[in-house]
């Protein structure tokens, strides 16, 4: 029995709105395609709603919703076993540990990420959303651009370096 009352639903929609991406985030971590990871944060959303009344308000809501997506990514698999080869599920395991145990370091490095990709010229910039946030094949924005394939390879893998070292030198920069 806990000694907190239950948060309301207004409440309980704000700390879920809150955690939407992170929550995100680590299902992405576990599942790499964006759309069956998508899918399967609305699953987590409808299994913490129906279980609201379950929430604790007086511990952190983050690793409460987390393991509603880690059951709803290992009920995922379980389906899509049959169609395709997943990660063993003692991977899985280590990786949704390792996520966890990650996360005080993935902040700062967004926000460095963030503040270097502002950085970048307009079209550098819209050519990693192209690739990276539109999910793009280097083939169909080199197609779209009238550029050869490896023309394209080379200047994503410049700009991956640059990003790189500002990220670096961003997060050296910074107090820890």
């Amino acid at each position: 029995m806990r000694d907190s009352s239950p948060v309301s639903a207004e409440e309980f929609a704000a700390l879920y709105a809150a955690h939407h991406l992170d929550l995100l985030r680590y299902v992405m971590s576990l599942v790499p395609n964006r759309t069956e990871a998508q899918d399967i944060v609305q699953d987590a959303a409808r299994s913490l709603w129906q279980k609201a009344d379950q929430y604790d308000p007086s511990r952190p809501f983050g690793p409460w919703a987390r393991r509603f997506a880690h059951f709803e990514v290992l009920k995922h698999r379980k389906k899509q076993s049959i169609k395709r080869k997943y990660f063993a599920d003692e991977l899985i395991e280590e990786l949704a540990v390792d996520r966890v145990e990650l996360e005080p370091e993935l902040g700062p490095k967004r926000e460095a990420l963030a503040f270097c990709l502002n950085k970048l010229d307009g079209p550098s910039r819209e050519l990693i959303v192209e690739r990276f946030g539109k999910e793009r094949s280097l083939k169909d924005i080199a197609a779209s651009q009238n550029r050869t394939p490896n023309a394209l390879y080379l200047v994503m893998h410049r700009l991956r370096q640059k990003l790189f070292e500002c990220v670096s030198r961003r997060l050296r920069e910074s107090p820890s």
